[in-house]
């Protein structure tokens, strides 16, 4: 067979051999179009270099490179039915679609503005995988063992970051009314309940400011979490003795508690 010899224009009139110009130009030079490549074998015969063909019954297009029919784009073979899957090297000429994939590299770099990584709350039972991260703000209120209080709507927005099971929060809230509080002194409206861990491990500290309170609150003021709880119990230290009992009857109209720190979250 002869090798196909480019573009050739035809005019109008012009005879045309069937050697030369029907079988090289309008057959070598077409996309033929076979059930399978046994018929193609069968009816094409010797193919010409760079003929190209069309099999039915693998969707396929190939090309004749002088030895053997090839895949048009390479012979490349895309493997696995995982649904919104990754594609990961599988050999030379395939790639197959995985539900997990390993990065066996140095630096992942993510550089399109807008973009991330999104971990919602995955829940991952493996302790070294990284599952849930979260940015968002949280509703404080006032609490205590009697009576009541009022934060101003103005002043009672907090933030938080979480990121696996570690929650960061922060804010600083003002009481705008009290009405006769008594007893523990509380900042409710943690965005998460603390976990239940081991033994004292269940408690957490944290710094806490308080200003403008109704007479001196003694030494050391702190935050401190309680397990499975969303609330941070506000103690100080009267005059260097232990924990001081009625932290609410010190928080009146104007005072300001400001918190900030981390805590365990059960998952």
């Amino acid at each position: 067979m002869p090798a196909p010899a480019g573009f050739k224009t035809f005019v109008a009139g012009a005879v045309l051999s069937a050697t030369s110009d029907v079988q090289v130009y309008l057959m070598d030079q077409v996309c033929t179009v076979w059930n399978d490549a046994a018929a193609r074998t069968s009816g094409l015969g010797s193919p010409a270099e760079g003929q190209i063909s069309y099999l039915k019954d693998t969707d396929s297009v190939e090309v004749y490179d002088g030895a053997s029919w090839t895949a048009v784009g390479g012979s490349f073979e895309w493997t696995g039915s995982t649904a919104n899957g990754l594609a990961t090297y599988g050999t030379s000429t395939s790639v197959v679609a995985e539900s997990t994939a390993t990065y066996d590299g140095t630096t992942l770099t993510l550089t399109q503005s807008g973009g991330g990584l999104k971990l919602d709350g995955l829940a991952s039972a493996d302790a070294n995988t990284l599952d849930d991260y979260e940015e968002g703000t949280w509703t404080a209120g006032f609490g205590s063992d009697g009576g009541s209080f009022t934060v101003s709507t103005s002043y009672d927005t907090g933030s938080y970051t979480k990121v696996g099971r570690v929650v960061t929060i922060s804010g600083e809230f003002y009481a705008s009314a009290t009405s006769t509080p008594t007893g523990n002194f509380f900042v409710t409206g943690l965005p998460f309940a603390a976990a239940d861990l081991d033994e004292r491990s269940d408690r957490t500290s944290m710094p806490v400011n308080a200003l403008y309170l109704s007479s001196d609150a003694g030494q050391g003021i702190y935050g401190q979490i309680i397990e499975t709880q969303s609330q941070v119990r506000i103690n100080y230290g009267a005059g260097g003795t232990g924990i001081g009992g009625h932290m609410a009857t010190l928080v009146d109209t104007g005072s300001v508690i400001t918190v900030g720190g981390s805590y365990f979250t059960a998952t």
